[in-house]
């Protein structure tokens, strides 16, 4: 990873360079010289050598778009021998619209003399490859344009590290996400067949859903018969919450098992009053203490059939006289 990196550097400068490279050809001192003047008619084996072993997909195009130097490498990519593209064009090697892209590139280049950098995959037999493309313009001594030339870096197992992390970066936030659910609805079992989910914030279209998730996942897992959903910490009880207080004490009603809502407040009597909310099926108490005081005493009462089952009092005290525990509204 740090050797692509350090390449794609050397890419970048590479370009930086190359932007360059038009005007300094136009100016009367001539472009600078990249060969020595020594290496005569050994010029061509030089650059025989360079082409096939650097150690990159590197290729020169003329600009009817023919290849004439091609490297190994970049051969092997396209499962041929160099002799066999060179002199072709990219419509003999590659799909239409393949070649189309790749020609307009280039077009692009010699129109602008400045180099084009980008990203671009292409499909394999094991699958879709991606690369990291410089194509820059190629002039005479004279400044004449004689073709496009290009490095390409197959940057494709950069591009699946990436892929990975960012798979792996959304499993977190999904687990976060659960986490924060988890903490959002928390349910506590206060005793067997007694479990309380004391609610904070705001609860919107998903959060109701979770809570009724939650809920009836607790009840069925623990054999619950009371369920306490306190809503002390709510901030705002409108009529979606409403309906999921009474969509949660009719689900939990199917699964045998009743809702005590505790931890109403006057505002919120007066907002229930107001939305004409009907909390049917839901025994309502003033505080959390009072509901598990309520629901405890009545699992107590139910193990003992002679005494019967108690309710609480306008004070949250459990009534000596027992009696069907009544559904308040």
């Amino acid at each position: 990873m740090d050797e692509l990196k350090a390449e794609i550097a050397r890419l970048r400068a590479r370009v930086a360079e190359l932007e360059s490279a038009p005007s300094q050809a136009a100016s009367p001192a001539g472009p600078e010289p990249v060969v020595a003047e020594s290496a005569g008619q050994h010029s061509y084996d030089y650059l025989q050598a360079l082409v096939s072993y650097v150690p990159n997909i590197f290729f020169i195009k003329d600009l009817d778009h023919r290849y004439v130097a091609i490297s190994r490498l970049g051969a092997q990519y396209q499962n041929k021998t160099p002799d066999e593209i060179i002199g072709r064009s990219e419509r003999d090697l590659f799909p239409h619209e393949v070649a189309d892209k790749m020609i307009a590139e280039e077009h692009q280049v010699l129109s602008t003399g400045k180099p084009l950098e980008y990203e671009h995959e292409l499909p394999y037999s094991d699958g879709q490859r991606y690369f990291y493309c410089v194509k820059f313009p190629i002039y005479n001594t004279k400044g004449a344009p004689l073709g496009v030339g290009a490095f390409i870096r197959d940057i494709t197992d950069m591009k699946r590290v990436e892929f990975e992390r960012l798979a792996m970066k959304e499993q977190v936030i999904r687990a976060q996400q659960a986490a924060i659910r988890e903490l959002s609805t928390p349910l506590v079992p206060l005793a067997p067949g007694v479990m309380a989910m004391p609610l904070v914030g705001t609860i919107d279209s998903v959060r109701a859903h979770e809570i009724l998730e939650t809920l009836l996942d607790g009840i069925a897992k623990q054999s619950a018969h009371t369920a306490i959903l306190d809503i002390t910490g709510v901030r705002v009880v409108d009529t979606q919450v409403a309906n999921a207080l009474v969509s949660a004490a009719r689900a939990a009603r199917l699964l045998g098992a009743r809702v005590v809502l505790t931890g109403i407040s006057p505002a919120v009597a007066q907002t229930l009053v107001h939305l004409e909310a009907k909390l049917d099926g839901i025994i309502t108490l003033g505080t959390l203490a009072n509901g598990i005081a309520y629901a405890l005493q009545d699992a107590k009462s139910a193990s003992k059939p002679a005494a019967g089952r108690g309710t609480p009092n306008a004070s949250g005290e459990l009534a000596s006289k027992p009696r069907a525990p009544s559904l308040a509204t």
